[in-house]
């Protein structure tokens, strides 16, 4: 069995998604093969962890292939021994745990992606397009039932029909799928930073080309993404985990008392970071990630700067700062049915700043 088709079904068996016909195959994979067993249990421990402080994966796995590779310089007459035996094997098999099978083979991975994109670009006999302007939100139901809302300034692209291997769809901006499970069918979304397999149903993605990272969160089931930077690297979201990639240079970033905060050293490598989504209540199932869909405009300890874009497809009104200090300003609270002056008013009782409406743009001074 290949690493893809594993990774794929270990993914729909954690996540109660699997046929079976298809966890039979999982099965007698891994009464045949002691290495897919090794994958499997540290797959499985992943999923079962109940902490979710998996900041920074991608630069933890460079670490680890750094000291595989001065391991194999100062033992270079023990390589293949310690590679099925020792500290080598050991160092790859926490590799993989770390980033979910990272390091797959780039060639196979292209040649699926090639072949994806024939496919939507063949096979189906007309694509369709569904635009939202500010202040907007739309639903799309697709021919096979999967149902898609829209946030304001977004884009998806659509074949009128599925057909082929796989049902794929391209997106801009933010949009919240419900997927209708289809298990010979995989559903795939292309984005600007990346490209998301679904193996489960629920989750919501951002990807608005303005705006500094891209995310995606996962309510239920699972997902598998891959990166367009790191096409090697997949990693698989459990539910309630969201994936921020970030755009530009590489900062690292890690998790610290349930909200996310810059750390103070850079590296080369993959832009991302696996963290949680945000809880608005403990004794309900309300997520941060997806209170748009509720037309709830919320946030919690969000930069003035991240913030006014969110204002600005919300209110459809542009903001602009006179004093870039006022940017790194932090607010928390919930907006409904306030007015755009409401919301501003409420902002000032926490920090101090005066703004002016001239048309349709208001300046922050």
């Amino acid at each position: 069995m290949g690493n893809d088709k594993f990774i794929e079904l270990t993914g729909k068996k954690l996540s109660n998604e699997i046929s079976s016909d298809e966890n039979t195959e999982l099965q007698h994979c891994l009464a045949n093969d002691a290495s897919l067993r090794e994958q499997y249990e540290a797959l499985s421990a992943y999923w079962k962890h109940s902490d979710t402080v998996y900041a920074d994966n991608a630069l933890a796995f460079q670490k680890i292939k750094s000291k595989i590779k001065a391991q194999e310089v100062t033992e270079p007459s023990t390589i293949v021994a310690a590679a099925k035996k020792g500290v080598i094997y050991y160092l790859w098999r926490v590799a993989a745990a770390v980033v979910l099978i990272a390091g797959c083979s780039y060639l196979f991975y292209s040649k699926m992606v090639t072949s994806g994109h024939e496919i939507a670009t063949a096979v189906p006999k007309a694509w369709q397009n569904k635009n939202t302007f500010v202040r907007e939100k739309s639903t799309v139901v697709l021919a096979d039932g999967t149902r898609i809302t829209l946030n304001s300034q977004s884009s998806l692209k659509y074949p009128t029909s599925f057909t082929g291997k796989t049902r794929e769809v391209y997106l801009s901006g933010e949009a919240f799928f419900d997927v209708h499970k289809d298990h010979e069918h995989p559903f795939i979304i292309h984005t600007e930073k990346m490209n998301i397999k679904v193996l489960g149903t629920a989750f919501n993605v951002k990807s608005y080309p303005n705006e500094p990272s891209s995310e995606t969160t996962l309510i239920r089931g699972a997902i598998e993404v891959t990166l367009d930077d790191r096409p090697s690297d997949r990693i698989i979201l459990k539910p309630s985990e969201k994936l921020i990639v970030k755009k530009g240079s590489f900062t690292t970033v890690r998790k610290k008392q349930d909200k996310l905060s810059p750390a103070t050293d850079s590296s080369e490598g993959p832009q991302y970071v696996l963290t949680s989504f945000t809880r608005l209540h403990q004794d309900n199932g309300a997520v941060l990630e997806t209170s748009w869909t509720q037309n709830k405009l919320i946030f919690r300890d969000e930069s003035f700067a991240d913030l006014a874009m969110r204002m600005e497809r919300w209110y459809g009104v542009e903001i602009k700062f006179k004093n870039d200090d006022m940017k790194k300003y932090r607010f928390t609270g919930t907006y409904e049915k306030e007015t755009i002056t409401q919301a501003l008013d409420a902002l000032r009782i926490t920090e101090d700043f005066h703004y002016k409406v001239k048309n349709s743009a208001i300046y922050i001074y």
